[in-house]
């Protein structure tokens, strides 16, 4: 039986990311729409799984579960998906670790705006919060020499809104959980999908502050010399997977991007608490209920 009810809550998970799939929010939705649906589907099928094993591991292997006898099969291969759950947890720590070491042999350096930065020695116009809940500012030689100060007032607006939402730390546990979720369909989708919305909900507040045709002319400046330069000389492989660099100017994203800055936010539906939200919630926790029904 308990291995039925793993089989059951991976089903279950399948088919939930499915449903998103068939269905994803439409243009016309507003970013909160979507960043809600989006950020559901990515981590309540995986966390309901991760719910599942742990349960069945708490009941153990004795005893029965409404009239049928148990088996240790179930607890072996609960005991395999959190070991999964926990070596992604193990490995997104270590680089983690490894990125905070490899952003100390960066020089630091005084902006013009004020304040200091780690700066890297490539040409390459970029700039980036790294780190987990206090991330730490990251500019380019590139950045200092070739932006004007106008551009790098609005790159700063732009980073120091990631800075504002904590994007580097609560990423940090939204790549755990892709790394364990690679086996559901549409991770990746749903992973593009969650980096495009925060970028342009940094984009919306830089624009409170910058003019949003010069920030909209600064990525489609920043993406043409992304295009020209096949890599990013001197960017560190870890850090560049932190700084999700230069997939965040990839012109299916800058496209969105710069509409989103250009264009009024799509009206949609107005953000109202919805019964179905709960009810989803509810869904993720059921694998709990098991523990009522095993004696």
């Amino acid at each position: 039986m308990h291995s039925s009810l793993i089989v059951l809550t991976i089903l279950a998970a399948i088919v939930w990311r499915w449903i998103w799939g068939r269905t994803p929010p439409g243009p016309d939705r507003t970013w909160q729409d979507r960043w809600e649906s989006a950020l559901g589907a990515f981590c309540l099928p995986p966390l309901m799984v991760v719910l599942a094993a742990a349960t069945v591991l708490a009941m153990g292997h004795h005893g029965t579960m409404m009239g049928w006898s148990v088996s240790p099969m179930g607890c072996w291969i609960s005991l395999a998906m959190i070991v999964l759950a926990g070596g992604g947890l193990l490995y997104s720590v270590s680089r983690a670790v490894g990125m905070r070491l490899t952003l100390q042999r960066y020089a630091t350096v005084t902006l013009p705006q004020g304040g200091q930065a780690r700066c890297l020695p490539i040409d390459l116009p970029m700039a980036a919060q790294v780190g987990l809940w206090r991330s730490a500012l990251l500019v380019s030689q590139g950045w200092l020499d070739q932006l004007t100060l106008a551009e790098q007032q609005a790159m700063l607006a732009h980073e120091q809104a990631h800075a504002d939402y904590h994007d580097p730390f609560w990423f940090f546990w939204l790549g755990s959980i892709r790394r364990f979720s690679l086996w559901l369909p549409h991770t990746e989708g749903l992973w593009k999908e969650l980096l495009l919305l925060r970028e342009i909900r940094a984009d919306q507040q830089a624009a409170r502050t910058s003019d949003p045709l010069l920030l909209a002319e600064l990525l489609v400046k920043l993406a043409r010399q992304i295009t020209l330069a096949t890599h990013a000389p001197g960017l560190a492989p870890g850090l560049e997977s932190y700084t999700a660099f230069p997939e965040s100017q990839s012109l299916p994203r800058l496209e969105q991007r710069v509409r989103a800055l250009v264009e009024p936010s799509p009206r949609g539906e107005a953000y109202i608490p919805r019964r179905g939200r709960l009810a989803w919630l509810i869904v993720t926790a059921l694998p709990l209920a098991a523990t009522w029904f095993h004696t």
